[in-house]
């Protein structure tokens, strides 16, 4: 009995699960950025863009425009950090004023953000363990609900608080992880706490 209830499983669900993960290419390569390609990324709190994307962002600053969904817990000390931040590259960047820990009930701002003309978005993972990190790909999934974005658009997740499981994209970063470094460093209220380095 044991025997006909595995192979059922298997051409039932065991198959269509697994058939097409291992289709998955799971040796991550190398994304490499065109000096084409337009490059968005959202951040929940000031912090998370230099933590998550700080090596990329170095890379690539021309290519980027950082939004910043919330101030976090302290408005006037958070903008200063974030200015110091994305000045380290000359990086274009927006902060809009969401409650924290609250980004998820702020689709009315977040689908202000015009995401037409991107060839790629970066993202927090969506299995990431902080609630506010992880509402963004609700938010982003609800916007490509009713935006306007190129076809081939590539959604690109970072980490920030959870480590993703399965990459199948990496960026080196070797050539530029102290200009990242100084992207954090840049956020001394928040390293204060937690040594992200």
């Amino acid at each position: 009995m044991k025997k006909y209830i595995m192979q059922f499983l298997y051409k039932t669900i065991i198959s269509k699960i697994f058939t097409p993960f291992l289709d998955v290419n799971i040796k991550p390569i190398e994304l490499k950025i065109k000096q084409i390609d337009k490059c968005l990324l959202i951040a929940p709190h000031p912090d998370d863009e230099s933590i998550g994307c700080g090596g990329i962002l170095s890379l690539y600053p021309d290519n980027f425009k950082v939004v910043c969904l919330t101030y976090g817990n302290d408005k006037s000390i958070r903008k200063v950090e974030m200015q110091k931040a994305m000045a380290t590259s000359n990086i274009h960047y927006q902060l809009f004023d969401l409650n924290d820990k609250k980004i998820n009930k702020g689709f009315k701002l977040f689908k202000n953000i015009d995401i037409s003309n991107y060839d790629i978005i970066f993202i927090p993972y969506i299995l990431d363990q902080h609630k506010d990190h992880k509402s963004i790909s609700l938010l982003l999934y609800k916007l490509l609900q009713v935006g306007k974005y190129k076809k081939n658009l590539k959604i690109a997740f970072y980490e920030v608080w959870s480590t993703i499981n399965m990459p199948n994209y990496y960026v080196d970063i070797s050539s530029v992880i102290s200009k990242k470094l100084e992207k954090i460093n840049s956020h001394s209220s928040q390293i204060a706490t937690k040594n992200y380095g």
